[in-house]
């Protein structure tokens, strides 16, 4: 009986040492960044638009002086995606009165660059310029 149980022990030992050295676990989500850019204009005049807040996803930035903004999602999963952005007038008369603008971004079968291989899979990145209409 003794030896039976050295011979099982032995055995069970073996297996196990050898199912952990095959294979490697790794627990994750795929991540990618997600980039819209692009220029506020007015519709008229082909002006830019400063002072202008663009919304996606979390993140929120203002036109600059020359309409330049860039929103990015940096835990967006590498696939294709659809973005909700909103442009608003926030300083009013300010720059002049503009309308607010709700609009989509759709990211189709994105190609990424930079990831690291595993888990981060790169970014990607969209142009979007808008043309406001004046109130």
């Amino acid at each position: 009986m003794k030896t039976y149980n050295i011979i099982i022990a032995s055995l069970l030992a073996l297996l196990g040492f050898a199912s952990s050295c095959i294979t490697r676990t790794e627990y994750g989500t795929p991540s990618a960044k997600f980039i819209v850019k692009g220029k506020v204009q007015s519709i008229g005049s082909n002006e830019a638009v400063e002072n202008i807040r663009v919304i996606m996803k979390g993140d929120t930035a203002n036109t600059d002086t020359e309409g330049k903004y860039q929103v990015i999602d940096n835990l967006g999963f590498p696939s294709s995606q659809t973005y909700s952005i909103q442009f608003q007038d926030i300083d009013e008369a300010l720059n002049g009165e503009f309308e607010n603008l709700d609009t989509i971004v759709e990211f189709k079968n994105p190609v990424f660059t930079n990831g690291d291989g595993d888990w981060y899979s790169g970014e990607t990145s969209k142009e979007l310029d808008i043309k406001l209409k004046p109130k």
